[in-house]
């Protein structure tokens, strides 16, 4: 009882920055742990509302962590959603299980959802001539920089003008995807159809990002 008063069982309203401060976690990006964040605040908002009196993550039972995951898939979460948030749960209580006194983990046995992937098809050329041509303002020059850069969404949504060199007809970025574990840019050669949606728009600008709605 001494040691448990010298140090306490984590409660679920800290295990979050029990979790960031834990040298034994995954070296998550900033994205995944906003995420993850929200994730677990949801769990624990929920934990507060039905079962008040289970403060720790050791009073986290089966029975609850069965009573909260079938609380998250009453038809509004796709199956791929449901599954993330209880790994991310399963991650949370096995980072902390030595801190927080968690002998048996609750969310480790529960069933995930099958995640069927959902067929898609490319659009043809006409389609996608009729898309871009009806396409106004950032949408098409969001287009037009997929398109013809070949980046992916994230990039040309975030692109800036620090990193469009119209001058060179040169776009020089380090890819989110991989800019944490190789901050290397990437050269892409501009398009004269892609240079003239960007010239449209430059005259326009006096922000960082080239698409700042977007």
């Amino acid at each position: 009882k001494l040691e448990e008063q010298a140090n306490p069982a984590t409660e679920i309203g800290k295990a979050w920055s029990e979790y960031l401060a834990a040298p034994n976690r995954p070296d998550s990006g900033e994205a995944t742990l906003r995420q993850y964040a929200f994730q677990f605040a949801a769990f624990a908002r929920w934990m507060q509302e039905k079962h008040p009196q289970a403060a720790t993550l050791r009073d986290v039972t089966r029975a609850i962590a069965e009573e909260y995951a079938a609380s998250l898939n009453h038809g509004r979460l796709s199956a791929g959603t449901f599954n993330k948030h209880l790994n991310l749960l399963k991650l949370v209580f096995r980072v902390l299980k030595d801190k927080g006194r968690v002998t048996v983990n609750p969310w480790a046995d529960i069933q995930r959802k099958r995640n069927v992937a959902q067929g898609r098809r490319e659009l043809t050329i006409e389609e996608l001539r009729n898309v871009c041509q009806s396409a106004t303002g950032e949408l098409r020059v969001l287009l037009g920089l997929g398109i013809y850069s070949g980046m992916r969404l994230g990039d040309c949504a975030t692109l800036r003008w620090a990193e469009v060199d119209m001058a060179r007809n040169i776009i020089r970025r380090i890819p989110n995807k991989t800019a944490r574990r190789n901050p290397k840019p990437v050269i892409v050669p501009i398009h004269p159809v892609l240079k003239e949606m960007l010239e449209t728009t430059a005259p326009k600008q006096c922000g960082d990002y080239v698409l700042p709605e977007i």
